[in-house]
């Protein structure tokens, strides 16, 4: 039995400590290379996404990236980034905020 659970907790340190760093998040002047050197819009996007970077453009970002030969559709991508970010911090703060009562509500009074 106590090399079993030996075991367990080697295992369970070894799979633990093994974890996969998130890619640095890039920059304007990144996704400005990126499209010179010709990579796709779908590969850019996808870069972005894995990054988890946050673009908060203003109207002179837009116009600077579309000046380099940043395409409308990777433009809008960029600015949607911060949406997708704040839309996805309110469901965490709501997720939160349900459990903290869903649990108070079950265990509560009525329970007993």
């Amino acid at each position: 039995m106590r090399l079993f659970l030996l075991s367990l907790v080697v295992c369970w340190f070894a799979t633990g400590c093994a974890t996969v760093q998130r890619p640095a998040p890039l920059t304007q002047a990144d996704v400005i290379s990126m499209v010179k050197a010709g990579a796709s819009e779908e590969d850019v996007m996808r870069r972005i996404a894995a990054s988890g970077t946050v673009f908060y453009l203003n109207a002179d970002d837009v116009v600077r990236l579309r000046q380099e030969g940043v395409s409308d559709r990777l433009v809008t991508f960029m600015m949607e980034t911060a949406t997708r970010a704040a839309v996805a911090e309110q469901r965490r703060q709501d997720m939160y905020y349900h459990q903290q009562f869903h649990f108070g509500y079950w265990w509560g009074p009525r329970c007993r």
